[in-house]
């Protein structure tokens, strides 16, 4: 630092003239402070914008030189402590940074601070708009994760007002538009003070509201947000209904934007400020929509998903009472083809006699599938309302199987097939009828799809569970469809080809989980389908004891 001992001298050199021209017509400025803060020198273009000139500010204070910003006093104590250091902060509306460093004497003692000080505006706005910028992209983030937690439409709708005011401040507001289009429906409101988002939705909801009526209005007509940084009392008056005036009690800023989703005003989103709080900013307009386009994408998809679960839930009941009702009538179906059976066998030699047993055959066939469609309709809805009970007794495996191939004895007559059965003796706890319904499910879909060629059946103990796996040497099935062929009504062929509700593996999948097992399958196309189960000996439900005799 030379500069100090020429600007101590005679202050005529040739030197010291070329510095004091380089300092003086910097952006800057170049000040030197004794150990008590008191200017030495102050020099710098920089000056006359503060309106000081460096002559007159030496023997004073450095809080004159910089009108008391307290930043710049932490800035010199730490430079008297033999730290050097760069610090910004406000001096009359704007922004500076200054660094300061210490000087030594000879013998290494601190003597003066040096600083040079710059305007830092232009650098300090760019910084906090690009803090503002990433600030919101955090909360953007943050609220789609928000509003996509879940989809339940009431819980999204609170989930959505509540993270509004909590981002943007200070109550939150969503009416959506009625079905018929007419009026503006209040569904979700919060506030910090629960009581008065109770008052406010009672206001709403006691004094009904047409879209085309009132300050919201314009939103819904136009699609654009509409901000009223100061909601005065005038405001109040003359755009909003006498019977809201409880709900903006306490109100200074009002800020509403439409909630769109596919070029459809859905509804709109109303912030309100408290009295006391800075009013919406263009800033907090800019958000808002942001975040109305996300909250109206949440709502929506909220919204059709619970309409998707109550069609699922008609569909099931509707099935429910279907097969229901469909049990009577074939009740009275099976019954007038025994007696007519019966009928028919009292002249078994009559000319019509073979014709009409062919008949009769065909007829209760048919009866028989139409009952096995009716109960796994009545199985789907026991197992959608978790109704599916089990009745787990002693039972031998092999009978079982034995049971479930003899039961399907004329199916596998007219698709040419047979069934090879191989396995160890085996006995454990399970439902009878759920588990003949798994086999007769199983070796079914091995028949239907068999191309009429050999099923093996096999069985046995692993560990502590059983294992059946049923092979048949037909289609196959696509690896793309087996992952949802155990799902409802799914199917890995065309229904024109192949009969069938698809409905059979979904339930073999559920009775086995209610016995604590599992069904997977392995399989090539042109090369056959084996299904695999394991399950245990004993299910995980409390077993019955037996009915005492009287």
């Amino acid at each position: 630092m030379r500069f100090w001992p020429l600007r101590l001298r005679d202050g005529h050199g040739a030197t010291e003239r070329r510095l004091r021209a380089l300092v003086n017509q910097a952006p800057s400025i170049f000040f030197v402070l004794d150990r008590q803060g008191r200017v030495v020198l102050a020099e710098g273009r920089l000056l006359r914008a503060l309106g000081r000139r460096g002559a007159a500010e030496v023997g004073g204070s450095v809080f004159d030189l910089f009108a008391g910003a307290g930043w710049v006093l932490d800035g010199v104590r730490l430079a008297l402590g033999g730290r050097t250091v760069t610090l910004r902060g406000e001096v009359d509306g704007r922004w500076y940074e200054a660094r300061f460093a210490p000087v030594r004497g000879a013998g290494g003692e601190i003597i003066e601070v040096v600083g040079l000080a710059s305007d830092a505006t232009d650098l300090h706005e760019a910084e906090e708009r690009q803090r503002r910028q990433a600030s919101r992209l955090a909360t953007l983030a943050e609220a789609s994760r928000a509003f996509a937690a879940g989809l339940d439409y009431h819980a999204t709708l609170d989930t959505v007002t509540r993270r509004l005011s909590e981002l943007i401040g200070d109550s939150a507001l969503i009416r959506m538009i009625s079905d018929d289009g007419l009026w503006l429906v209040p569904v979700a409101s919060y506030h910090p003070d629960p009581a008065r988002a109770a008052l406010r939705l009672k206001v709403l909801e006691s004094s009904p509201q047409r879209i085309g009526e009132g300050i919201t209005a314009q939103v819904l007509r136009t699609g654009q947000p509409l901000r009223v940084a100061h909601l005065t009392p005038e405001v109040i008056r003359a755009q909003m209904k006498a019977e809201y005036r409880p709900f903006l009690e306490g109100v200074s800023s009002l800020l509403i934007v439409p909630l769109h989703h596919r070029r459809q005003i859905l509804g709109h989103i109303t912030m309100l400020r408290d009295l006391g709080r800075p009013p919406y900013t263009d800033e907090d307009e800019t958000l808002l929509g942001d975040l109305a386009h996300r909250a109206a994408q949440a709502i929506e998809n909220s919204r059709l998903y619970g309409q998707a679960q109550a069609a699922v839930a008609a569909r099931d009941e509707f099935l429910s009472i279907a097969s229901h009702e469909l049990r009577t009538p074939l009740t009275a179906l099976r019954l007038a083809l025994d007696n007519l059976r019966r009928v028919a066998g009292r002249d078994p030699q009559a000319p019509q006699s073979a014709q009409l047993e062919r008949v009769l055959a065909a007829s209760e066939r048919a009866g028989q599938r139409l009952e096995n469609l009716v109960e796994a309709l009545l199985d789907v809805s026991r197992i959608h309302m978790g109704r599916l009970e089990l009745e787990p007794e002693a039972l031998d495996l092999g009978a079982l199987v034995t049971d479930a191939v003899a039961g399907l004895d004329d199916e596998l007559r007219q698709a040419g097939s047979v069934v090879e059965i191989s396995g160890t003796a085996l006995a454990g706890h399970w439902d009878r009828l759920r588990m003949g319904q798994v086999l007769t499910n199983l070796l079914s879909n091995a028949v239907k799809y068999g191309a009429g060629k050999p099923i093996e059946v096999r069985y046995g103990p692993r560990d502590d569970r059983a294992w059946i796996t049923i092979q048949d040497h037909g289609i196959g099935i696509d690896a793309a469809d087996q992952h949802h062929i155990f799902e409802r009504f799914e199917r890995a062929v065309s229904s024109q080809n192949y009969g069938g509700l698809g409905l059979g593996l979904y339930i073999v999948k559920r009775i086995l989980e209610a016995h604590g097992g599992s069904v997977r399958v392995e399989s090539r196309l042109g090369e056959g389908a084996c299904f695999h189960v394991e399950l245990p000996l004993r299910p995980a439900v409390p077993i019955a004891p037996p009915p005492r005799l009287r």
